[in-house]
């Protein structure tokens, strides 16, 4: 189901009932759609007043102030996301022509027996399948253990794009995932590493594949005034994507400036036409 079509059949019913996880996601669409709204009036270049600027910066600002509180679940708790970014970059490659892109997410977490249980969904602006409807849709379920300063985490993560066909493996993928950080007690600094497996084995092209896995290693440090990290991954033979970002927090908003440098793994096979570096500005607001 479309996800509009989805929040306008509850709307009557967040009204009626005061459902509050009802209540926060409906509220969660709407910073989506003005978020959407505006960054399509800056992409298409039309000139805004000062109201109209103010206007649409003070809705998104009452909205998110009305999803602020988290919902507990039992044990667990559910929490939302709305995000704008300057472009939507993943592993190297641009997913949305170079767009400003806006996001929404939601996230359950539930504690079982020493272990920390996860679902999630995420959906994004996205033009990089033809076809697709201007979207990317993900979902992810996981599982995480702590044990002394390192934290393991298995999961399994689709990507899916409407509008295409769900049989094309090669647009509709999954991966399964793990990844392992290690956080000493008491030090500003952490590091990491991640692997991500196809479900397919990856695409192919002639005779040869690529995008089976996706390897990671990571790092950050807190500087305290600003949050800073750094990444370095291969996409089997398509990228070579070094990430540094820099993250401060500002009314409750998290903003994010990255500098990412995205070489081409193989020649031939590479999604990339050229190596590529971007910098990008992102802001996310978790409520």
């Amino acid at each position: 189901m479309h996800l509009m079509h989805m929040f306008q059949m509850h709307s009557v019913s967040c009204k009626q009932h005061k459902s509050d996880i009802c209540y926060k996601g409906f509220n969660v669409y709407k910073i989506y759609i003005e978020t959407l709204s505006l960054t399509n009036l800056i992409i298409k270049g039309i000139k805004m007043n000062k109201k109209i600027i103010f206007s649409s910066f003070a809705s998104l600002l009452f909205l998110s102030q009305a999803a602020n509180a988290e919902i507990k679940v039992g044990q667990g708790s559910l929490t939302f996301n709305a995000s704008v970014a300057s472009q939507y970059i993943a592993r190297g490659v641009d997913q949305n022509k170079d767009s400003v892109t806006p996001s929404v997410g939601a996230d359950l977490t539930y504690p079982a027996g020493g272990f920390n249980l996860y679902v999630g969904a995420w959906v994004s602006g996205s033009d990089f399948n033809p076809g697709a409807g201007g979207q990317e849709r993900d979902v992810y379920l996981g599982v995480n253990k702590t044990f002394g300063i390192t934290t393991l985490d298995l999961g399994f993560i689709t990507y899916t794009y409407p509008g295409i066909n769900t049989a094309s493996k090669e647009s509709n993928n999954a991966e399964y995932y793990v990844k392992l950080t290690v956080a000493p007690e008491k030090k500003p600094y952490t590091f990491g590493a991640a692997y991500y497996q196809d479900d397919t084995g990856g695409v192919k092209n002639g005779t040869r594949k690529l995008d089976r896995n996706y390897y990671e290693v990571n790092a950050t440090y807190d500087f305290g005034v600003v949050q800073s990290s750094v990444s370095y991954g291969i996409f089997d033979n398509d990228t070579q994507t070094t990430t540094v970002s820099l993250s401060k927090e500002f009314a409750g908003i998290g903003f994010t400036l990255s500098y990412i440098d995205a070489q081409k793994e193989d020649a031939t096979l590479s999604q990339l036409n050229k190596n590529r570096d971007y910098v990008t500005l992102s802001a996310k607001k978790t409520f």
